[in-house]
């Protein structure tokens, strides 16, 4: 039984879960020796907070972050046994968030000592209310173990920054090359997620969703690759998650490892039972060489342990003395029990907004997870995508669900209705998610009565590159062709003699296509392959 606890918002977004107006989601910053408990041989232990989210950053050993949790709710690992310790090398699991050169190729375990385990400099460079940032340097590899050599010489470098009022994380990863020689290499970090509820193992209900490119070719067009070494059991891949590509990954605490070359750019690591998703968005850069056959994101799990790895890798790149790359991630927590379909940057999406109309009244639903404190507007628009109405508006929050489920009347003019996100400030967010009205009312005085769903009136085939089709009502015609959000792509006229038409189309992807034709419109979506 899911205990997270929903928001649901009924028929004009009433809150059943009020928010604690008194916090103040102020950035705040503490330096503790034997933080939690840790032990004093870790020393200073940067611990950076806002009333949603507590960062804890661990100079001493390698520069890791050993806590990240929403409100009391922990995301990451840290072994009971290893707590306290300063280990000599990476043999010994530690826990937290780390980062390594890729491609894992180059080294045999244990991994790079001074990159991975051994003291790293932290200073605060600011703090204020709204913002704190850390900066973590490490020592430059200097081992001259043979199984370092394409290493020596690499030195990595992070900057940590926490905001008010949200739990948005940004982690800004530099690899800098301070060796005599070019090296190849990318960077890769890995966070060890903690699948235990009430301090037993649990097989069930820990995940980690991302989407599967849909252009991959890896795994023969799987849009994954088990790697094979790390273990041949395939029970706990779930290619097929949810809709729209959604690999999942269920802990199962049996060994194994997958890469794929995730382009949506996040991956996001879920407790189904107490309903808590962590999420990393970060840049995927498309035709550049990944490591690892080619992978993105990966994700590792252990039969000993209760860990699942979640992994992001950058581009290979080639370091000539002096250069270096830098990869950013977006780190953000919400409540939220899966399967995540979508991230965007104001929240994640487990159920999409759907609308069904009689008449002029549109029932709408969808379920979110958000990722900062604030409002959502419920806001129509037309097919330019300007504001035709608010039609409301609910202060969200990180620590609860969002649940849509309501009736609004459709305003004359509007296409689309979209769940428009603002921070605490007002600042916008962008949109969280979007539906088009399926039968929208028209202005007064562009035709007499709104345009009604018409069936059978229409043919349409998508093929690769093409949306065609045929009219069979006669005389002239559009075409209007959207993406889901509703921002209007293309429009086509036309007034063949037997009402066909074909549209190049340079977009992969589910579409929405509307036919109007003497008085009648009809609306279906359908999916184009390059």
């Amino acid at each position: 039984m899911i205990r997270c606890p929903i928001i649901r918002i009924f028929s004009a977004f009433i809150f059943l879960f009020g928010l604690s107006f008194a916090q103040d989601y102020d950035v705040k910053l503490e330096k503790i020796v034997n933080y939690n408990n840790w032990g004093t041989a870790w020393d200073t232990i940067f611990v950076v907070k806002n009333d949603l989210i507590t960062i804890a950053a661990l100079p001493k050993v390698g520069g890791r972050i050993m806590q990240y949790d929403l409100g009391n709710h922990p995301s990451i690992y840290i072994h009971p046994e290893s707590k306290g310790q300063v280990p000599s090398d990476g043999n010994t699991v530690i826990g937290g968030f780390r980062t390594l050169p890729s491609p894992q190729s180059d080294f045999t375990w244990p991994s790079p000592p001074k990159l991975d385990c051994k003291p790293y400099t932290c200073v605060v460079r600011s703090k204020n209310a709204d913002s704190t940032v850390i900066y973590m340097e490490s020592q430059i590899e200097d081992s001259n173990d043979e199984k370092y050599r394409t290493h020596k010489g690499l030195q990595f470098k992070r900057l940590i920054t926490v905001y008010k009022a949200s739990t948005r994380v940004k982690v800004e990863m530099t690899m800098l090359n301070k060796n005599g020689s070019t090296m190849k290499h990318g960077i890769w970090d890995i966070t060890q997620s903690v699948c235990t509820n009430n301090g037993s193992v649990d097989k069930k209900n820990f995940w980690v969703y991302f989407q599967r490119n849909p252009s991959s070719k890896l795994g023969n067009g799987k849009g994954y690759v088990q790697y094979m070494h790390e273990g041949t059991d395939d029970s706990q891949w779930r290619p097929d998650a949810a809709p729209g590509g959604i690999m999942g990954v269920q802990y199962m605490q049996k060994t194994g490892k997958i890469g794929a070359d995730c382009s949506a750019g996040w991956i996001c690591f879920v407790d189904q039972l107490d309903g808590y998703a962590y999420v990393k968005t970060f840049t995927y850069e498309e035709g550049k060489e990944y490591p690892d056959e080619g992978a993105s994101v990966q994700v590792y799990t252990y039969t000993d342990m209760p860990v699942v790895e979640v992994e992001v890798l950058g581009p290979l790149t080639t370091l000539n003395t002096g250069d270096s790359v830098i990869m950013v991630e977006n780190w953000y927590a919400t409540r939220a029990s899966g399967p995540v379909l979508a991230v965007n940057n104001a929240g994640l999406i487990t159920k999409r907004l759907e609308a069904q109309q009689t008449a002029d009244t549109m029932a709408v639903n969808g379920t979110y997870g958000l990722f900062h404190s604030g409002i959502v507007k419920s806001v129509y628009v037309d097919d330019e995508g300007e504001e035709v109405l608010v039609a409301d508006s609910v202060t969200v929050t990180p620590l609860d669900s969002l649940k849509i489920n309501r009736k609004n009347q459709v305003p004359a003019g509007a296409l689309v209705l979209r769940l428009e996100a603002f921070d605490k400030s007002g600042k916008s967010l962008g949109t969280l998610d979007s539906v088009l009205v399926p039968e929208p009312v028209a202005v007064r005085g562009s035709f007499e009565n709104r345009s009604a769903m018409a069936s059978g009136k229409m043919t349409l085939i998508a093929k690769r590159g093409l949306i065609s089709g045929k009219v069979h009502t006669g005389g002239t015609f559009s075409v209007s062709i959207f993406d889901l959000k509703g921002k209007l792509l293309l429009k086509h006229g036309n007034s063949s003699l037997d009402g066909s038409f074909t549209i190049p189309v340079d977009i992969s992807g589910s579409l929405l296509v509307r036919v109007a034709a003497n008085g009648w419109t009809e609306s279906r979506i359908v999916t184009v392959v390059k």
